[in-house]
């Protein structure tokens, strides 16, 4: 691990200011609605625009590449047939393979390019609009479902270092809309075949380099840890900034320790009031309690002395943001009217991706929030994260 992370540091890497503290505050609905007023610093000395012009791979993302199989049902029946919850997230098991084959049979069944991380990329470059400042990687098969899925990441601006493998096919993943819950059954295939010597490849390594942020989620940590607390490591080291999402709660009950050994490394924690919970569970910590959780989860022992910043997102409740010094901010979400189409499915991808488009152009932190909460509503109404059918992104929107 350490040989990896030392080998990219030998090169010459430009460095990232510092996280910069924020005040204690709590951010109002009328805040939201009237427009950016803050009384918070900038992550970096100036407020710059957020038109700013971004270096080529400023960030990179790490997760498993899916093609999303995505229906929707207006009862359980599929639900109970198959096990499943009516708002969960797991890795399918033998007795799942049919529910991808009946899914395909069905009528009006849409198919996108997916997988929580490729999802948050191709949001951050909807909203940037210059491409290739977002690299995304993960391991595809080599196949024709490996190829549409770059197709279409390409066609969205991200920049794709997949790493090919023929053993297994394309993973996917089942997307069952209910009402307002969503069931995601991931069937990794080739994304589960990810390993450490990706990182060994000419054009991978100079894409290491390039970065200033990166960004894993919890997905991906159960399927390659190593690279992933490699990666940490050297943005530790380095003054680089690294971002993990959760994801689910399977990842800290089935990964607790592969977990707890990579925060030390981890700038910003990214999850919702479930997985704060279910990782207070796995410690031990005996309290449901989400703000206590939030604020222990920032104080958890770090490698280096940047501040943490612990994020935790909720359909309704306020989006808590830890700080040191235990502070807290509250950012409320504003209510959402139902449309034609009300799909939940990629909302946390999209409010990831909204977020990171603001925080890597150094934007105060209540900006960074407004802007993914923004796109997680937007997603909302599009099935799917289907980028080609969202307008193009405008600041005035938030």
């Amino acid at each position: 691990m350490i040989g990896m992370s030392r080998r990219i540091l030998s090169k010459s890497l430009q460095s990232f200011p510092s996280l910069i503290k924020a005040p204690i505050t709590r951010i109002s609905p009328a805040t939201l609605n009237q427009g950016f007023r803050t009384s918070l610093r900038s992550f970096s000395d100036s407020q710059k625009s957020a038109t700013m012009e971004l270096p080529e791979g400023i960030l990179m993302g790490f997760g498993n590449p899916l093609l999303d199989i995505t229906c929707t049902v207006e009862d359980n029946v599929m639900l109970e047939k198959y096990g499943l919850d009516a708002n969960a997230a797991i890795v399918a098991e033998e007795k799942h393979d049919v529910l991808f084959d009946e899914l395909m049979n069905m009528e009006n069944v849409i198919y996108s390019a997916g997988g929580a991380c490729q999802n948050s990329m191709r949001i951050f470059q909807w909203i940037v609009q210059t491409p290739f400042r977002a690299v995304f990687s993960g391991a595809v098969g080599k196949d024709k479902l490996g190829d549409r899925i770059e197709k279409r990441a390409r066609a969205d601006g991200l920049l794709t270092l997949y790493q090919l493998k023929e053993e297994l096919p394309t993973g996917s993943c089942a997307v069952i809309i209910n009402g307002p819950n969503r069931s995601l059954v991931a069937n990794l295939g080739a994304a589960s075949l990810f390993t450490e010597d990706w990182v060994d490849d000419e054009e991978n390594t100079c894409a290491l380099e390039r970065a200033k942020f990166f960004y894993f989620t919890g997905f991906f940590l159960a399927v390659c840890a190593n690279v992933v607390e490699q990666v940490a490591v050297m943005c530790s080291e380095s003054n680089r900034i690294a971002i993990l999402n959760f994801s689910a709660v399977f990842v800290l009950q089935m990964h607790k320790d592969t977990v707890a050994e990579l925060i030390q490394y981890v700038d910003i924690i990214i999850c919702n009031k479930e997985e704060a919970i279910a990782f207070a569970d796995s410690n031990d910590w005996k309290t449901k309690n989400i703000f206590e959780i939030g604020s222990r989860l920032q104080k958890m022992p770090k490698a280096n002395v940047r501040p943490r910043l612990v994020m935790i997102t909720d359909a309704v409740c306020p989006v808590l943001v830890f700080q040191d010094n235990d502070r807290v901010l509250e950012y409320p979400v504003p209510k959402v009217t139902r449309g034609p189409v009300f799909d939940t499915n990629g909302c946390g991808d999209a409010f990831v991706g909204g977020f990171l488009a603001m925080f890597v152009q150094r934007m105060p932190l209540d900006y960074c929030i407004r802007t993914g909460i923004f796109a997680s509503q937007q997603i909302l109404n599009v099935v799917g994260v289907q980028i080609e059918k969202l307008p193009k992104f405008s600041e005035k929107c938030i």
